[in-house]
């Protein structure tokens, strides 16, 4: 006998507004933005009363990728107004496109709802005021955000942890950046996202400041061992040889410069010296040589000579009387 299948037993189809959410963030991830920005806005419209706080927090991702900044903040403050609770990251992502924008009043309002909202130790919003303070010349205060962003060690905010070293490099504080630094190489944690070039790149900056030259050298080029087409590198190492007088490998780095960057003003600047290093080494230009007389020319001027001779003989022998 068979049983009859209740209403329950159907899979409920799901609704357009979440079918749409989810499209959304496939789009999203993708990278493609147009398309995430398209499902988000349909999500809404098929949302009751337009309430849907994950998709307008979602949406403001999608318009910050964008760089559509005034469009970005109208939807992040629709997923706090909407949201039942507290929504630290939504605040967060609004301190940053403020702070990207110059902002950085506003960006540290947002940032201290953020801190206020989150449970524990707001690490990312600490990390953000770190970048306010920087932005305003306020080092100390900087370094003392980045240091209550990293938590305790071992260290593995690796956005954080560059920042700290960074800013103190900015504080031409070359010894505690250098000690940073080389930490991170022999990090016991793995640190996601680190940029290894750039690492190398900073230290070779370092060591150059506390004069030792070798390892800045030695540093820059395991920095192109990472990426053969780091411009900075390749004009940090311009430089060095440049101010060593070693002529040929300057004018060979600030050409590798030149084909790897983007720097209009630098590569102009690079250019002049690469004219004025070449004249140094240019040869020095050979004297014109004298064209040789033909037969026919040599022959006349013997006949001149002996023309000359002869009527100084002359004057000789009237002279004494003959």
């Amino acid at each position: 006998m068979k049983m009859k299948r209740k209403a329950s037993d159907h899979p409920q189809t799901e609704l357009p507004s979440d079918a749409n959410f989810k499209i959304g963030q496939q789009k999203y991830n993708e990278e493609d933005y147009d398309g995430a920005i398209d499902a988000f806005l349909q999500s809404v419209y098929f949302a009751r009363n337009n309430y849907q706080p994950v998709s307008y927090f979602w949406l403001g991702k999608s318009y910050m990728a964008k760089h559509e900044d005034t469009k970005c903040i109208e939807a992040f403050k629709k997923a706090v107004e909407q949201s039942i609770g507290a929504n630290p990251d939504a605040h967060l992502m609004m301190g940053e496109v403020l702070l990207r924008d110059g902002s950085t009043d506003q960006a540290e309002q947002e940032c201290y709802k953020a801190i206020s909202e989150t449970e524990g130790v707001a690490y990312k919003a600490h990390n953000l005021m770190g970048l306010i303070c920087e932005s305003r010349g306020d080092f100390s205060s900087a370094e003392s955000h980045f240091v209550d962003a990293l938590g305790d060690p071992p260290f593995s905010y690796t956005e954080a942890w560059m920042n700290l070293a960074e800013c103190q490099m900015r504080e031409k504080n070359w010894g505690g950046a250098l000690q940073h630094f080389r930490k991170m190489l022999v990090s016991p944690k793995k640190l996601i996202g680190i940029d290894y070039q750039k690492v190398y790149l900073d230290v070779g900056i370092c060591l150059l400041a506390k004069g030792d030259h070798q390892g800045a050298i030695d540093n820059w080029h395991t920095c192109l061992d990472f990426n053969k087409d780091n411009s900075e590198a390749h004009l940090q190492l311009g430089m060095l040889y440049d101010a060593e007088n070693h002529i040929q490998s300057a004018i060979k780095e600030y050409k590798e410069f030149i084909r790897t960057s983007n720097d209009e003003n630098k590569i102009a600047k690079a250019k002049e010296r690469i004219g004025i290093l070449e004249q140094k080494v240019a040869p020095a230009e050979a004297e014109p040589q004298q064209a040789r007389p033909s037969p026919y020319m040599r022959q006349q001027v013997e006949q001149q000579q002996q023309q000359v001779q002869q009527k100084q003989q002359q004057l000789q022998n009237r002279d004494s009387g003959f």
